[in-house]
């Protein structure tokens, strides 16, 4: 999965939570759903995106209920690593 776009958005539900999808082609690829305070390490930690490109996403997903940031580069087994540790959680 070479580069696509990052896609959060948050979902105001109780407890608040935020989607955060990787898409190269349109439908994307599913990849979490975490609470405010884990948004920004998963993204850095699970699936190694640089942390400025994390913490903007964050931010403008905060104020404006979605953020979208393109041109991300996204190693396949990053993605795939995410997808585990998701799986080990349930």
């Amino acid at each position: 999965m070479p580069h696509g776009t990052l896609d959060v958005m948050k979902i105001d539900e109780q407890p608040l939570t935020y989607q955060i999808m990787f898409e190269q082609n349109p439908g994307g690829t599913y990849v979490a759903r975490v609470e405010p305070e884990e948004l920004v390490t998963f993204m850095t930690e699970e699936m190694r995106v640089d942390l400025p490109v994390a913490e903007d996403a964050a931010q403008k997903a905060a104020a404006e209920g979605r953020a979208r940031i393109g041109d991300v580069f996204l190693e396949e087994n990053n993605l795939h690593a995410a997808m585990e540790y998701l799986e080990d959680e349930d």
